[in-house]
């Protein structure tokens, strides 16, 4: 892989058969930039989950005793 994308950064691994070929012959056409911001969703997504479950679980704060 490593020595076909230095020759052309249009290449890619099919899937099908595990060569690895030029991506315009396989028709795939991807976005880098859609990848990034998913990822960068994905991760805002389960940071904002954490922060959710780390508030539920911490103690109650040192209140009066209602019991």
């Amino acid at each position: 892989m490593y020595t076909k994308t230095a020759e052309s950064g249009l290449m890619g691994i099919c899937v099908e058969d595990g060569t690895i070929k030029d991506v315009n012959e396989m028709e795939v056409y991807d976005c880098w930039e859609t990848k990034s911001w998913a990822l960068k969703l994905c991760v805002d997504a389960v940071l904002t989950i954490l922060k959710v479950d780390q508030i539920i679980m911490s103690k109650p704060s040192g209140g009066p005793n209602m019991s």
